[in-house]
């Protein structure tokens, strides 16, 4: 459409809203006149005064006639089209959702394999550290007397104040 005063624009925009809004079933070989007999009596007389708009009418019903068969010959859908399709839509939202929170799904899906290493070094680490500690202690007992629970040396008091207890005999 050209550029057209304002009042005539919004008028042939509420035609043209009124031309999709005609329905589809009662309209089987209809006419341009037939057609704008169904519109209210303003779109009527805007249709009547407006060149454009008697135009646009006249593209309206050949639209209409070519396009009156087509809901015979559309293809019935199969019985799984509706599964595959529900696939399909939820495979792209999972995919649109990896796309707004892939690192962090990434980082979810790596933390049990964190966890497992973790886990490993662990039990690595202890057990070396362990065998060391053993190797470090058999080196040192060489060198050193074993020391047990019990000493077997007796120990030297560490101070001279040692109360002596005399036993005495009983007398007879």
């Amino acid at each position: 459409m050209r550029e057209l005063p304002k009042g005539a624009a919004m008028n042939c925009e509420l035609f043209l809203n009124e031309l999709e809004e005609l329905p589809v079933d009662g309209s089987r070989g209809a006419t341009a006149a037939a057609l704008l007999r169904e519109l209210p009596d303003d779109a009527q007389e805007h249709a009547a005064r407006c060149k454009e708009c008697e135009a646009a009418l006249d593209d309206f019903v050949e639209t209409r006639r070519a396009l009156e068969g087509m809901p015979e010959r559309l293809p019935t859908a199969g019985p799984w089209f509706t599964q595959r399709v529900m696939r399909a839509i939820a495979a792209q939202e999972a995919e649109m959702e990896e796309r707004q929170s892939g690192f962090w799904n990434g980082v979810r899906r790596l933390a049990p394999r964190l966890v497992a290493f973790a886990t490993l070094l662990l039990m690595l680490g202890g057990t070396w550290a362990f065998q060391v500690q053993r190797a470090s202690q058999a080196r040192g007992a060489a060198l050193k007397p074993a020391e047990g629970i019990f000493e077997s040396l007796p120990s030297t008091p560490a101070n001279d104040d040692v109360v002596a207890i005399v036993q005495e005999e009983p007398v007879r």
